[in-house]
């Protein structure tokens, strides 16, 4: 794998190779061979993605040899894919091979690339455009051979699945019709729920009532595995601490995220925002779905005071600075069980603006980031 700075040279050197296939030749140039030979085909000019079966091929890309230029020059096939007439700026990696190969992808792949990768909306049809350069290896430098190909393609809309939780750990214990509904993100695909677990186990299921299929535990606590047939293992996920919980699952990616809440909801109070000092306008931070004990909040803030609250109380428990007038520039946090002291972070006239401030309820750190 490349790491980002890699990619991006990459990207960048793969982006140049292509202009310089337009650049104005030199003097030698109008006795170059003619190179029109490479071809790049695609397996259908329009495609419908197929959600029942997300992981079968539905489309690919194949492609000749380039026009020769002698014995002495191989050549190297680069291949992409992005959003037609978007000249390749959000394209896929690169993905070097031979003469004669190809490219495929499944369902899937082209749903995640089209709605989450390029942000087109689900079920709607949309065009893509496919390139590959023969790229020159020999004595002298030679502009690279390019071809391209555009397909028609209409993504689905995925189907709504519920998802419940269930076992010992949970409200509804083992009894199967007393699985406790998930709440779904995205269809099919993203989960969350939050609610109490004891000690013991629990897992998945999407019927209440009947065992199968279920989700359970794979590898390890972060990994889920479909359990389809009574043979399949049944493994539980453990909790030992109870408490309350927050658990978001990933069915896409297979993967599950589970911890302890050490607080359920954190809200913004303060002449620096909005919320002023009416608690009836409290401004709710939003916890991290992976880990939700890291709450942020992005917005205004103006020249004031402000502090943290764990409840809709001033004398409940309170994040504030170890100090009175708190710097925004300062990492420390402290909390108290009540409001006092009664310390606050004041914002100055100089420092209101748009800001994303973060708060790790574990790593017990803040920050204050203008935007």
């Amino acid at each position: 794998m490349y790491n980002t700075d890699m990619k991006t040279i990459y990207h960048l050197l793969f982006s140049l190779l292509f202009v310089f296939a337009f650049v104005a030749c030199d003097k030698d140039d109008d006795k170059a061979i003619e190179r029109t030979q490479l071809k790049l085909e695609a397996s259908a000019q329009s495609v419908t993605l197929n959600q029942d079966a997300p992981d079968d091929v539905i489309l690919s890309f194949s492609w000749n040899e380039a026009t020769s230029l002698g014995p002495e020059y191989t050549f190297d096939y680069l291949f992409q894919i992005d959003i037609a007439d978007n000249e390749f700026q959000s394209a896929t990696d690169v993905v070097t091979l031979g003469a004669n190969e190809s490219v495929s992808y499944t369902s899937s792949q082209l749903y995640d690339l089209i709605v989450e990768k390029w942000g087109k909306t689900a079920g709607e049809p949309v065009s893509v455009e496919a390139r590959v350069a023969a790229r020159v290896n020999g004595p002298k430098f030679q502009y690279p051979e390019i071809a391209y190909t555009t397909v028609r393609v209409t993504t689905y809309i995925p189907r709504s699945q519920a998802l419940y939780i269930t076992g010992s750990a949970t409200p509804g214990g083992t009894d199967l019709n007393n699985a406790d509904k998930m709440t779904e993100l995205s269809n099919g695909r993203l989960y969350n729920w939050k609610g109490q677990l004891t000690a013991g186990g629990f897992k998945f299921i999407t019927t209440p009532g009947v065992a199968l299929p279920s989700y359970n535990k794979g590898a390890d606590n972060s990994t889920l595995v479909k359990r389809t047939t009574e043979s399949d293992p049944d493994e539980y996920f453990q909790i030992s601490d109870p408490g309350l919980y927050y658990i978001y699952i990933s069915l896409k990616e297979m993967s599950i995220s589970y911890k302890k809440l050490l607080y359920e909801n954190l809200y913004l109070v303060g002449s620096a925002t909005a919320a002023q000092w009416d608690l009836e306008k409290l401004v709710a931070m939003t916890p991290d779905n992976l880990n939700p004990n890291i709450f942020t909040y992005q917005g205004a803030l103006q020249e004031g005071e402000l502090k943290i609250l764990a409840q809709r109380e001033f004398n409940g428990t309170t994040f504030k600075p170890l100090v009175a007038d708190g710097s925004i520039e300062s990492t420390d946090v402290q909390v108290t069980p009540g409001e006092q002291p009664d310390y606050k972070w004041k914002i100055t006239a100089e420092q209101a603006g748009l800001y994303k401030i973060t708060l790790d309820t574990e790593k017990m750190e803040i920050k204050f980031e203008k935007q």
